[in-house]
């Protein structure tokens, strides 16, 4: 078998568009640390914690579709440490950039308002992508995120065996089991979340580097997306808009996290069809190009905020109009950061590579 790499066919662009979505819901959840929405759309907005399962998903889905049968005939080192090269190709240069410079921020502007742990034992633990492994708190507090699905990509074969080669009995009982798993980190033992459930915005709402919970939480969510991408054929494009309309009503209840988790599963599955009514509005150019610029916007957003809001001197005028002065340089940035440098270090990466 040739270690060269599959690539990915054909971009599937409402997978693209759904994934720009997510982060802004996410940039939207994280505005309500520094300012109070009306109560009529709050839940709402304070549930956005879980676009992060919605990426997890996503996440697995999209390996296995690029990457999956690279490990469908067995194990194979070259093919392995390929697969992991491309990876941090595609992860490591923008998340290293944004952990040095938020990490000079913090010792210079944003001090203890914004990491409260000691930085110089954090700093290796970051720089690996190893921190939210129960090793130190993320210097770029949403790189939780990044530093778990390190973990999963690291244990993408024997995933690849369970969701994709082995029978579908099995495959469909690891996604009943991954759900069986989130559902107890959301409502077992606080151990699992080193919070309590009532403390939390939200069930799933588990972040702390400390918590077993939070790798958990990763995995059974990336291992989900593999599944759906194996029974995809099973949900047609016309179960789109009527998942849609499920997910929009659960997002209201604080509650319902497990059976979002089910509905993000089937929306992908129906979206990957890239047809219908609501593939077509998430295909248009400025949602498309929010997508492209996802892992920009989830990386710079947070620390933008805190500098806008908490280091700098207040703000003259309302409000209103800074949260969307900050979104507009948030998605400034993140273009700048992705064709400026994202992109350009990627392909010199894998020009390395091959």
């Amino acid at each position: 078998m040739s270690t060269e790499h599959p690539e990915i066919k054909s971009e599937i662009k409402a997978l693209t568009g759904l994934r720009g979505i997510a982060a802004i819901y996410v940039v939207l959840y994280h505005m309500t640390g520094h300012y109070r929405f009306p109560d009529a759309i709050r839940p709402f907005i304070k549930h956005g914690y879980i676009s992060v399962d919605l990426f997890f998903i996503l996440s697995g889905f999209v390996m296995a579709l690029t990457y999956g049968k690279l490990f469908m005939d067995g194990f194979k080192w070259p093919d392995y440490k390929r697969f992991l090269w491309v990876r941090l190709a595609r992860v490591y240069p923008l998340y290293l950039l944004m952990t040095v410079i938020t990490a000079i921020l913090i010792v210079t502007v944003l001090g203890k308002t914004y990491f409260r742990e000691d930085l110089v034992r954090a700093i290796l633990p970051n720089l690996t992508m190893t921190q939210a492994w129960g090793l130190a708190n993320s210097i770029v507090r949403p790189t939780w995120s990044i530093s778990t699905e390190w973990m999963a990509y690291l244990l993408f074969p024997p995933f690849v065996w369970a969701a994709l080669r082995a029978p579908k009995r099995v495959a469909m009982a690891g996604a009943v089991i991954s759900l069986s798993v989130l559902a107890l980190i959301a409502f077992g033992p606080s151990f699992l979340a080193k919070t309590e459930l009532l403390r939390r915005t939200g069930p799933l709402d588990i972040a702390s580097s400390y918590a077993p919970g939070t790798m958990l939480r990763c995995l059974a969510s990336f291992f989900i997306g593999l599944v759906a991408y194996r029974l995809r054929d099973f949900v047609s494009a016309k179960w789109v808009t009527p998942t849609v309309v499920a997910i929009l009503a659960l997002l209201l209840w604080r509650f319902s996290d497990i059976a979002l988790i089910a509905a993000f599963m089937v929306l992908i599955m129906a979206l990957s069809h890239d047809k219908g009514p609501v593939a077509r509005a998430i295909n248009v150019n400025w949602v498309h190009g929010l997508g492209l610029l996802s892992y920009a916007i989830y990386l710079i957003h947070d620390a933008v905020l805190y500098l806008m809001f908490k280091a700098a001197p207040p703000l003259p005028g309302p409000k209103e109009l800074w949260l969307i002065i900050s979104m507009a340089v948030i998605i400034g940035l993140s273009a700048l950061a992705h064709y400026g440098f994202e992109v350009p270090s990627r392909r010199y990466i894998r020009r390395f590579i091959k």
